[in-house]
């Protein structure tokens, strides 16, 4: 054999063996970096949605809870803004018209509003950076627009006289503000201001921020009136969505009556105000 021939077979050889490792590092250093760092990516979206799922589902239930009951009972008499200037004292009546307790029924129901939008803040900033995939992180971020957009957006009365009705808007950036002012860190852990304090910063004066955010979640909620008021609708529109929110969630915590107001509601919401 030549050695022109052995020299071929020499550099078929190297380049044989050198496109071998070429391959093997683009394998190692990009297919597999790249899928590992989709696995971490779906591993810390786990792991957030493992940690918000119950809070949120658990405040959402809650909240949907009352507003079943306002907006059964609309207009309710302790949603009332004269109320919060009342002092809190001892309960007179062993009744639904005791001061005491519709003041704690006002109080009560702003607080379930903000501290809903406390756990759905928290798990935002959580969730800013990471990409929400398909499964159940991208139907309950679905959930939660909608339920913002019950809350914000004012071209749902589509009434031809929409400009005579009563409405209340709480815009996104408001709802963001007024989840942050729910934020508080207890022994290092970001939660949600438990219902003694945030009944404390209610009644604060309005110089500060805090307060005033709380007050701004409380005025989509304060005195309701007989007719023509949109928050009704909104309300309505609010269990019909934290109750789908609450299905991708934890849907065992949903009961029957859960079910048949939504179903009741969601006839109602969609045509608000033809």
């Amino acid at each position: 054999m030549e050695w022109s021939q052995v020299l071929g077979f020499t550099v078929v050889g190297a380049l044989v063996t050198t496109t071998g490792t070429l391959i093997g590092l683009f394998l190692k250093e990009v297919l597999l970096s790249r899928s590992f760092e989709q696995w971490k990516l779906k591993q810390t979206l786990a792991q957030v949605s493992r940690k918000y799922r119950e809070p949120i589902a658990l405040s959402a239930v809650e909240l949907c809870n009352r507003l079943t009951f306002i907006c059964d009972n609309y207009p309710p008499d302790f949603l009332e803004s004269g109320l919060l200037a009342c002092k809190p004292g001892e309960p007179s009546l062993n009744s639904a018209a005791d001061i005491h307790f519709r003041r704690y029924r006002l109080v009560s129901t702003v607080y379930r509003l903000c501290a809903f939008l406390g756990w759905v803040e928290l798990y935002r900033q959580d969730t800013t950076y990471l990409d929400a995939d398909d499964g159940s992180g991208g139907r309950v971020d679905r959930a939660l627009f909608a339920v913002r957009s019950d809350l914000a957006d004012g071209q749902l009365n589509e009434a031809q006289d929409w400009e005579t009705w009563h409405d209340v808007l709480v815009f996104r950036e408001e709802q963001r503000a007024i989840g942050e002012s729910m934020i508080v860190t207890i022994s290092g852990a970001r939660t949600v201001m438990g219902y003694a304090e945030f009944s404390d910063q209610l009644t604060e004066s309005l110089a500060s921020s805090r307060a005033q955010w709380l007050h701004t979640a409380a005025t989509f909620l304060l005195d309701p009136k007989a007719t023509k008021d949109f928050r009704q609708v909104r309300m309505q529109r609010l269990v019909v969505h934290l109750v789908d929110l609450v299905e991708v969630l934890s849907k065992a915590r949903l009961r029957n009556d859960h079910w048949a107001a939504r179903e009741r509601y969601k006839k109602v919401a969609a045509s608000p105000a033809a």
